[in-house]
């Protein structure tokens, strides 16, 4: 009967286009770097891109299909016309047969703790003062997808979301949605502010020195 405390609830990390384009950068490796574009190009998960084989990539349709989804659910997101030259580029050197990105051997996953030490490392070399982790380029792709007008409903369907109120988060990190909120300062009339200063052409009342108009 003892109820449980609530838990702290924080805003997710979200970087900006500009910052993704300098973290990619700082990312030499061509098969992390190309890792790295897939998260953001589909907001996947980290298991669902690591466990993405390469009959999962779908040229024809522009569409890749997710069969390792959370709560085995499976779904199809677009595929990008410049992510599909990323991963052209990808196979033509690694020549992947089975798992797209394979880890040290041909039927081994993408090993997690290699894409959170490049993404680090790439983020310390960008210059961004952010905790960047995997997931932080899924947040990303949900709040670039939201702020370029695509509904919240779609974003759900894209992300693989179980429920609805979990993509209403993104809600708070858009940019448009917080730069327009207005600040009450805004409203005060400026006369009184307590920096204003009245305009130097007013008329000052005469001091003892000098004498009124006539």
């Amino acid at each position: 009967m003892v109820p449980f405390g609530k838990r702290p609830k924080t805003l997710p990390v979200v970087l900006g286009r500009q910052e993704v384009n300098e973290l990619l950068q700082c990312t030499k490796n061509l098969k992390q770097r190309t890792f790295l574009t897939t998260l953001y190009a589909t907001g996947m998960r980290f298991s669902e891109a690591a466990n993405l084989r390469v009959v999962d990539i779908d040229s024809q349709r522009m569409q890749i299909r997710i069969t390792n989804g959370k709560g085995a659910k499976q779904r199809q997101v677009p595929l990008s016309p410049r992510l599909l030259d990323e991963l052209r580029g990808y196979w033509r050197q690694y020549k992947p047969q089975s798992l797209l990105f394979q880890g040290n051997s041909a039927d081994k996953t993408y090993a997690d703790t290699t894409i959170q030490k490049t993404i680090k490392a790439s983020a310390l070399a960008a210059n961004i003062n952010k905790n960047v982790t995997p997931h932080t380029l899924r947040h990303s792709y949900a709040t670039g997808l939201l702020e370029a007008g695509v509904d919240l409903l779609t974003i759900s369907k894209l992300l693989g979301h179980a429920s609805f109120a979990t993509t209403m988060i993104y809600l708070h990190c858009r940019q448009e949605h917080l730069g327009s909120a207005p600040s009450p300062l805004d409203w005060l009339p400026v006369q009184q502010l307590p920096t204003y200063q009245p305009p130097a052409d007013r008329q000052q009342p005469p001091t003892d020195n000098q004498q009124p108009p006539s």
